[in-house]
């Protein structure tokens, strides 16, 4: 895609949010941030993350395209994604390690490695430091990738704080409310083992923004105590794919993902449930009694109209909603490491300790 076809993109995705963010920037609950490079290194810049584009689309959309035309049906299609996962059992609920600081004492991934004071380890650690139950986005139906683990351990070291990497069920084998109630089940377990609320923060990427926020609802109405704070990055708010942003960046080539892969994930996840569920949706929710929520995205986002309608909602409800967005070519920039990625991590530091209430159990 040409400079000029990037430039009219813009200035046709400006004319529809423009007046929107402006609000929220004059409310200080948007804030844009900028790196100054040189043309040259900007336009390396573009044209990395455009190769890059391409070859995800390659290995993601051009596989699940392909899985419908060979399919014929939603059982077919499922067997392909089965085999896109190589092995990966989609019910398994594989325990992932926890990612940490350099200098704090690592956790394996199974149980039969935890000590064997694991509960008063996790009650004596609630008292020092944060905690992270963190969700990685695939789209509902893939596991976390090795470059996705690899972001959450630096994202470890940014913020100084043990990340635990929440597995859950996939679709479409487990659809809707599965993967909600399994982080639930987890959040409630951490609290289980000595973990106070105040100490809990929740942070997810893409899809498992929808995850997460849909736990939450889940866990409010059951009157749980609620994390100190949310983390999301390029969140995936809107299944219903409301938002112009959906249908620009499809256009305009500048996501990875198109406007139909998005669609496709979202019918294998929900099938029966309905696109506006707030539950599934969280442009839709009452986000009322909410904690505090950050969000990190680009303006060249997919996804980028669910994290102003998130803003939007909660100024309307009450909730802390603040948006930080980049300029960046990148569909969830904080995947690669990049000056804008550690800005990204900055603010999330900031944010962390600044809702993070230490305290004796």
């Amino acid at each position: 895609m040409s400079q000029t076809q990037m430039t009219a993109n813009a200035d046709i995705l400006n004319s529809l949010t423009g007046p929107r963010l402006a609000m929220l920037e004059a409310s200080d609950l948007a804030r844009r941030f900028s790196i100054e490079t040189g043309p040259l290194r900007r336009g390396l810049e573009q044209v990395m993350a455009r190769v890059e584009n391409r070859v995800i689309e390659r290995v993601l959309i051009s596989r699940l395209k392909f899985a419908l035309r060979q399919a014929g049906s939603l059982e077919a299609a499922e067997l392909h994604i089965a085999e896109m996962r190589g092995g990966y059992e989609s019910g398994a609920l594989e325990t992932l390690p926890s990612f940490m600081p350099r200098g704090m004492t690592a956790r394996g991934g199974n149980k039969a490695d935890q000590p064997k004071d694991h509960a008063a380890h996790l009650r004596q650690s609630s008292s020092n430091r944060p905690v992270i139950l963190y969700v990685a986005g695939g789209g509902f139906i893939m596991p976390p990738s090795r470059k996705q683990k690899t972001m959450v351990q630096r994202l470890s070291e940014a913020v100084n704080c043990e990340i635990l990497m929440v597995s859950h069920r996939l679709a479409p084998e487990h659809p809707f409310p599965a993967a909600p109630l399994d982080f639930a089940a987890r959040y409630l377990n951490l609290l289980e083992n000595g973990h106070r609320a105040e100490n809990v923060f929740l942070a997810a990427d893409t899809a498992g923004a929808s995850i997460i926020l849909g736990a939450l609802q889940m866990l409010a109405e059951d009157g749980i105590d609620l994390p100190a704070g949310i983390v999301l990055f390029s969140p995936w708010c809107d299944l219903s794919l409301s938002g112009w942003s959906y249908i620009t960046r499809s256009m305009s080539s500048q996501s990875p993902f198109r406007m139909e892969t998005a669609a496709f994930c979202a019918r294998l996840y929900l099938q029966d449930e309905p696109v506006t569920s707030p539950l599934a949706s969280p442009v839709f929710a009452d986000q009322s009694g909410w904690p505090p929520i950050l969000i990190h995205t680009s303006e060249n986002d997919l996804h980028f109209d669910d994290a102003i309608r998130m803003a939007e909602n909660g100024q309307r409800h009450g909730c802390d909603v603040r948006i930080n967005y980049w300029d960046s070519p990148r569909h969830h920039l904080e995947r690669l490491s990049s000056e804008a990625a550690a800005q990204s991590f900055g603010e999330v530091n900031d944010f962390i300790h600044r809702h993070w209430q230490p305290g004796s159990v």
